[in-house]
């Protein structure tokens, strides 16, 4: 009996057409969920996202279970910020912010913003402030700011659930006082404080969060640092093109490449040209986050 044409071909074109409007559709989701967001800042995502490889390759996929509604709330009675009283960031000044160090190009970072007397905040992940802590040390005696980024930086692992986050961001904590004597109030969230891996227990983790005085800062100005391939000059225009003086700008860069060394001292001198100013943040300052897209 022939097959095209009859009846079975039809049928097997048909469920072929429904997993095909499956797979889109999941996609079409996903593309919803960043839609709007600058090309620089999705493909900011998309690689702070590769950054997690090798924790997707280790996990062995089985479900995980949720403790207990709240039961976090209990846990970690030491786990505690001191951010101050709110402040309007200002209009018109740069917050360089870095991701992901101390690394073995921090401290020539720290040359560099040294010598052009700018000011700027690193977001410090524990493994690597075990790894380097005359560096983090460093970081703060040159009167820069100290925010941490997890511990482990593992997507699948930290968010979990609340009490994984609870746990990697303790360690986290209590590695950079090791290092420095400070008790940091403000963080970053690996890949932002929304994103694909967070989005089921986005609302219980940022609310738990500032209940326990913590202070989380996102970016408004990405300098796409980490993106695959990138050059230079992308580097300098993301920034230079990108931050304006009707709002404040919180710039996220890496302090994990040669790239993004070099990169920097060119951001600085253009800036500065146009008469911006440099500033840390600090516990006071009124953070820039993500919003929903309704």
């Amino acid at each position: 009996m022939r097959y095209f044409g009859s009846v079975a071909f039809f049928r097997h074109l048909i469920i072929l057409a429904l997993l095909l409007m499956a797979v889109l559709s999941g996609k079409y989701l996903i593309d919803v969920f960043i839609r709007k967001e600058p090309p620089e800042i999705k493909k900011e995502r998309v690689s702070d996202l590769q950054y997690d490889k090798k924790s997707l390759s280790e996990s062995d996929g089985t479900p995980q279970n949720r403790p207990p509604s709240f039961s976090y709330q209990s846990a970690y009675s030491e786990l505690y910020g001191a951010a101050g009283q709110e402040r309007e960031l200002q209009d018109g000044v740069v917050y360089l912010t870095f991701d992901d160090g101390p690394s073995k190009y921090t401290p020539a970072f720290l040359d560099l913003l040294k010598k052009h007397g700018v000011q700027a905040t690193f977001f410090l992940v524990g493994t690597n402030v075990q790894r380097y802590p005359s560096v983090v040390r460093r970081i703060k005696s040159e009167g820069h700011a100290i925010g941490v980024h997890t511990y482990s930086h593992k997507y699948l692992q930290i968010y979990m659930n609340v009490d994984s986050y609870l746990k990697d961001f303790s360690m986290a904590k209590d590695a950079i006082y090791r290092a420095t004597g400070d008790r940091c109030a403000i963080f970053r969230f690996p890949g932002g404080s929304i994103n694909v891996f967070n989005s089921r227990i986005y609302g219980e983790l940022t609310a738990e969060m500032l209940r326990r005085g913590f202070k989380f800062y996102d970016w408004n100005v990405s300098a796409g640092d980490a993106v695959k391939k990138t050059i230079k000059k992308n580097i300098i225009d993301n920034v230079a093109n990108n931050v304006r003086r009707d709002q404040p700008n919180i710039v996220l860069m890496h302090d994990t490449s040669e790239l993004s060394l070099t990169s920097l001292e060119q951001i600085i001198l253009r800036l500065k040209k146009e008469n911006y100013i440099f500033k840390a943040l600090g516990n006071e300052d009124r953070p820039i986050t993500f919003t929903h897209i309704k």
